[in-house]
């Protein structure tokens, strides 16, 4: 399992950094405010807003692996499948692959030091690694093969364009089974736990919700950054939230179906905000034709 899980995420972040044509510095230096206000939505405001609904009466009495599952979701920014809805709405798709590096890039400081607001109660030495540990984690999975695809994307242009679409589509594909496999071994054990905190998932959803509302708000004038910011801060990496299980509770199966209940929840709960914007980029093709 954990091979699986470390492949899946090399290659989906290899074929991130394949889709970036150099080290996207050009958006640090002309939009680095925008940078800053999504880095600090997707990395601070969203884990603080779960923190604050865990504590909330609706996260009272939930099972610690819920509990421990959406936080950690929470924390885990830059999920895979960005770039591939963000193609369905905005006509600059580029955008939600260059704000996925940077957030992968942020996530090396972040999660580490988010990891010690995951509850105890999970287990009772489960998350007793340390940040340090943690950070290389990360380092390892996300910004060495980030930078493997972008410098092969650099030197090696031609095989990059070939090859970039069967990569992307393995790593989607490898990912998907994955969270297929966890779901099917854990399903006997994790339906009655989630029939009965029907809560934890009334939550995933609000916590959904806010990410896409963040997005908007920090979104500019831009219909692309109205229809992109919204997913890059909705959606998590659950590639990367599953390894991070491996590494500390390989054993830890309920926690591993609480992750994969949160990417249907997060697929179901931003469906309605898909449709609008893409009922609204249909209305903006029409207007601009008449």
């Amino acid at each position: 399992m954990s091979i699986l899980i470390s492949l899946a995420l090399f290659f989906i972040m290899v074929s991130l950094g394949l889709n970036l044509p150099s080290l996207q510095f050009d958006l640090l230096k002309h939009r680095p405010a925008l940078i800053v206000r999504v880095l600090l939505a997707t990395c601070v405001a969203l884990p603080l807003a779960c923190l604050l609904l865990l504590r909330t009466p609706l996260g009272q009495g939930l099972s610690p692996a819920i509990t421990t599952a959406v936080m950690l979701m929470a924390i885990c920014p830059s999920a895979p499948m960005i770039a591939l809805k963000s193609r369905k709405l905005a006509e600059n798709p580029e955008l939600a692959t260059r704000l996925q590096f940077w957030s992968a890039c942020a996530a090396i400081i972040s999660v580490p030091l988010w990891v010690s607001q995951l509850p105890v109660e999970a287990g009772e030495t489960i998350w007793s690694v340390s940040s340090r540990d943690v950070a290389f984690q990360v380092f390892t999975v996300q910004l060495i093969p980030l930078l493997v695809g972008v410098s092969l994307r650099r030197w090696c242009a031609e095989w990059s364009e070939r090859w970039n679409p069967v990569i992307q589509k393995g790593a989607s594909m490898l990912l998907l089974v994955l969270l297929a496999l966890i779901l099917i071994v854990a399903l006997p054990k994790v339906t009655p736990m989630l029939i009965g905190n029907l809560r934890g998932a009334l939550l995933m959803f609000i916590l959904t919700w806010i990410g896409l509302g963040l997005g908007f708000a920090v979104a500019g004038d831009d219909q692309d950054e109205r229809s992109t910011l919204p997913l890059v801060l909705s959606m998590r990496n659950p590639g990367l939230a599953l390894l991070i299980i491996q590494g500390m509770a390989p054993n830890a199966i309920d926690l591993k179906a609480a992750v994969v209940g949160y990417v249907v929840v997060t697929a179901v709960g931003s469906a309605p905000f898909m449709k609008w914007r893409q009922a609204n980029e249909s209305q903006d093709q029409i207007s601009g034709n008449v």
